[in-house]
C-alpha cells in the first residue's frame, strides 16, 4: 500500500509503486483461497455466509467514497469528466469499473490523473475473481473426492494459462487488455491460491527462512524502485513482485506472531495494514482533486507530504467509523440487513449518477472554453513532426528524403529527437522555401551525437550510426540540432551530455560542417492544456511563472557555459528568444504553445520559430555567401584548366 499511493503521490525512486497492486492480489488470493479451503475442509462453507463477509468487506467504504468524492466533482472538473466520472460510479456500484476504464485512456497515460476513480478498476478485478473463485474451489474439492493435489494442481493449471493469456496479449500491443481485465489478471491471485493449498513443507527456521524472506524483499523493492510505468507492464514484467509476494508468504508459514515493541517499526507497518483498504479508495482522489486546487496542476515536495498525512487521518476514520461497524455488525448485524443495505445503497448510487448525468447537458460559456482548451490533450502531432517519415520510424533509422540535399538551395538540417522534430514547421514557416531546403532527422529519445554507446535504446544506436554514415559522406550548409536536454541533463548526467556533444560538435567542426545548437526548450510544470483549462474554468488568469518550469532557466545557463561556441558553432538560447524577462507564452491565437508539458503545438512551432529564424539567417546568408563563393572559385578553377 506504501508502494502505490508513493508512486501516486509522485514519491522521489519510487517508479515502480504501481506493483503493489500485484503484490495485493497474490496476497489475496492467499486469503480468499485459505478461507474458502479450510471451511469445506471442516463442512462450514457457506457461499451466503462468504459473499457477507465481501459485502461486509469492500462495499461500505468504497460507496462513502464514491458518495463523498462526488461533491468535489460537481464543480472542479469539466462538463465532460463530470459525465465520466458518473458514468465510473454506475462501473463501481456495478463491479465493472475495470472495463469502463479499459474503454478510456490507459492507467499510465496522462488522462490517467483527471480520473478521480481510476483506481477502482483494481477492486473490480477482485470482486469479478470473488465471483469465480469459491464457485470454483467447491467444484473442484468436490471433484477431487479427498485427493490432495487435484487443486492445486487444477489451480496451477489455470494460473499458467492466465499468464500465458497476459504474455500473449502484452506481444500482440494490448497492453491495456492486460492490465484492465480480470483474465489476464487471474494468475497472480492464483499464485497465492497455490501458496495455501500446496501443502508445501514451511521453509526450516534459521538460515533457509531468512534466505528466502530476503529473497522475497528484494524480488518485490527491486520493481518498486526500478520499473518503469509504460506499456511493457503487466506480463512477464509482473512476474518478479509477484513470485517475491509468494514467496514471503511461504516464508511465514508455521511462525508464530512474536510480541513487538509498542514503536516497532513493525507496528507501524501493522497499523498501515488495518487502514490500508480505506487508505487506497481515499488516496487517490484526494491527490487528483488536490492538484485541481493549484493552478499549475503540480504539488510540491511539503504539499505532497502534507496530503499524506492528510490521507492517513482520513483513511483512519473511514477505518474507524466505517469499516469497523460494518464488520463487527455494530450495524446490519444479520445477513439480511447487510444485503439489504448493499442493494438499496446500490440503487441510491445508480440513481444518483443518472440523475447527475440528466442534469449535467447543460455547460457554461466557461466549461466550454476549457474544453476547447483540454481538446489539445488528444491533439495529433503526426503531421506536424512528420511521425512514421522523418520522425519515429521503427528501426531507428530515417528515410533517404529526409536527408537529401537539393543543389541551389541552402541545405540545413535539424537533428536531434522529439525537440527537434516539434520546430520543423515552424522552420519551414519562417524560411524562404525557393532558396533554403529543410532536411529532418529526428527520434524519439535520442540526443543528436554520435557516441552511439551513450544511447541506451536500440533505435538510438542505428540512428546515431546512420548520421555518423551520412557526415562521412554528406555536407549540409547548416546543422540544427536540439533535443530534451532537461531529460538528458538529468543528474548525474549533464557532465557526459556536454562530453558527448563537445564531441559531436568538434567533428563537425573538423568537417567543415557548421552548427547552431539550440538551448533548452520551453517546459511547463504538467501538461499546458490541462493547466489551462482549469484556470478558464475557475475564471483565474493563467500566470506564466506558475506554469514554467523553472529549471529549464538555470539549464540554459549552464549549457552555454559548458559548450564551445566560435568559428563554425553558435549556441542559440530558445528561452532568451521566446520568454521575456523569463515569462513564457501559454497560448498563441488561442492554441496552447504545447499540446502536452513541452512539445509544441504548429501554432506554438510557427511562434517560435518567427522568434528564432531571424537569429539564424544571418548564419544561412554567411554559409549561403560562402557555398557561392566555393562554387565560383571552383569555376574559376575548372576554366583554368582547360586554358592550360
Amino acid at each position: 500500500m506504501l508502494a502505490v499511493t508513493g508512486f501516486h503521490f509522485e514519491a522521489p525512486a519510487i517508479f515502480g509503486g504501481f506493483v503493489g497492486v500485484d503484490i495485493f492480489f497474490v496476497i489475496s488470493g492467499y486469503l480468499i483461497t485459505g478461507i474458502i479451503a479450510s471451511e469445506i475442509a471442516a463442512g462450514r462453507f457457506s457461499f451466503a455466509r462468504f459473499y457477507e463477509r465481501r459485502v461486509r468487506r469492500l462495499l461500505p467504504a468504497l460507496y462513502v467514497m464514491v458518495a463523498l468524492t462526488a461533491i468535489p466533482a460537481s464543480h472542479d472538473l469539466l462538463s465532460s469528466e463530470r459525465a465520466e466520472f458518473l458514468r465510473a460510479a454506475a462501473a463501481v456500484v456495478t463491479f465493472t469499473s475495470n472495463l469502463f476504464f479499459w474503454q478510456q485512456a490507459g492507467y499510465f497515460d496522462h488522462a490517467a490523473v483527471e480520473k478521480p476513480l481510476l483506481h477502482t478498476w483494481s477492486l473490480a478485478v477482485e470482486e469479478q475473481f470473488y465471483l469465480v473463485l469459491p464457485v470454483a474451489v467447491w467444484a473442484v474439492l468436490r471433484i477431487a473426492r479427498g485427493r490432495r493435489l487435484v487443486l492445486p494442481l487444477t489451480l496451477g493449471g489455470l494460473a499458467l494459462a492466465a499468464f500465458a493469456s497476459a504474455v500473449i496479449l502484452m506481444r500482440e500491443g494490448a497492453s491495456a487488455t492486460a492490465f484492465f481485465m480480470s483474465p489476464a489478471r487471474a494468475w497472480e491471485f492464483l499464485l497465492g491460491s497455490l501458496v495455501a493449498v500446496s501443502a508445501l513443507p514451511a521453509p526450516r527456521a534459521g538460515l533457509v527462512q531468512q534466505a528466502a524472506r530476503g529473497l522475497s524483499l528484494l524480488l518485490m523493492a527491486v520493481p518498486i524502485f526500478a520499473l518503469r510505468p509504460g506499456p511493457g507492464f503487466p506480463g512477464v514484467n509482473a512476474l518478479a513482485p509477484c513470485l517475491g509476494a509468494a514467496l514471503f508468504l511461504w516464508s511465514g508459514t508455521g511462525i508464530a506472531d512474536v510480541p513487538r515493541h509498542r514503536l516497532s517499526p513493525l507496528n507501524v507497518a501493522a497499523f498501515v495494514g488495518r487502514i490500508s483498504y480505506s487508505l487506497y479508495l481515499w488516496h487517490w482522489p484526494i491527490f487528483a482533486f488536490a492538484r485541481f486546487a493549484k493552478p499549475g496542476l503540480a504539488l510540491d515536495g511539503s504539499e505532497r507530504i502534507a496530503l499524506f498525512a492528510l490521507t492517513v487521518v482520513v483513511s483512519y476514520l473511514s477505518w474507524r467509523f466505517v469499516e469497523r461497524p460494518f464488520r463487527t455488525k455494530a450495524i446490519a448485524p444479520t445477513p439480511r440487513a447487510v444485503f439489504g443495505l448493499a442493494a438499496a445503497a446500490s440503487v441510491l448510487l445508480l440513481l444518483g449518477a443518472g440523475a447527475g448525468l440528466m442534469l449535467n447537458g447543460s455547460t457554461s460559456e466557461a466549461d466550454r472554453a476549457a474544453q476547447r482548451l483540454d481538446a489539445y490533450n488528444s491533439y495529433d502531432m503526426k503531421p506536424v513532426y512528420r511521425y512514421g517519415s522523418c520522425f519515429t520510424t521503427p528501426d531507428g533509422r530515417v528515410p533517404d528524403d529526409c536527408l537529401r540535399l537539393v543543389a541551389g538551395k541552402t541545405n540545413i538540417l535539424l537533428w536531434g529527437d522529439s525537440f527537434a522534430a516539434h520546430y520543423y514547421h515552424g522552420l519551414t514557416a519562417s524560411l524562404d522555401a525557393e532558396s533554403v531546403n529543410i532536411m529532418q532527422a529526428s527520434q524519439p529519445t535520442c540526443m543528436p551525437t554520435f557516441s552511439a554507446e551513450t544511447q541506451g535504446v536500440a533505435s538510438c544506436r542505428a540512428f546515431a550510426s546512420q548520421m555518423r554514415d551520412y557526415f562521412a559522406q554528406a555536407r549540409p550548409d547548416l546543422v540544427v540540432m536540439s533535443a530534451d536536454w532537461l531529460e538528458n541533463a538529468r543528474p548525474p548526467r549533464f557532465d557526459g551530455m556536454v562530453r558527448d556533444l563537445r564531441q559531436t560538435l568538434a567533428r563537425l567542426h573538423d568537417a567543415g560542417i557548421p552548427v547552431v545548437l539550440l538551448g533548452p526548450s520551453v517546459q511547463f510544470r504538467t501538461r499546458l492544456p490541462s493547466m489551462l483549462a482549469r484556470a478558464t474554468l475557475r475564471g483565474v488568469t493563467p500566470d506564466p511563472e506558475t506554469f514554467t518550469r523553472s529549471d529549464i532557466f538555470a539549464l540554459d545557463q549552464a549549457m552555454q557555459a559548458a559548450l564551445p561556441t566560435g568559428e563554425g558553432v553558435s549556441y542559440l538560447s530558445i528561452l532568451s528568444a521566446v520568454c521575456e524577462q523569463r515569462r513564457c507564452p501559454l497560448t498563441v491565437g488561442g492554441a496552447p504553445l504545447s499540446f502536452d508539458h513541452a512539445h509544441l503545438t504548429a501554432e506554438g512551432s510557427d511562434y517560435v520559430m518567427a522568434k528564432v529564424a531571424p537569429l539564424l539567417r544571418p548564419s544561412v546568408t554567411e554559409f549561403s555567401s560562402r557555398q557561392h563563393a566555393d562554387d565560383r572559385a571552383h569555376q574559376a578553377g575548372g576554366e583554368g584548366a582547360r586554358d592550360d
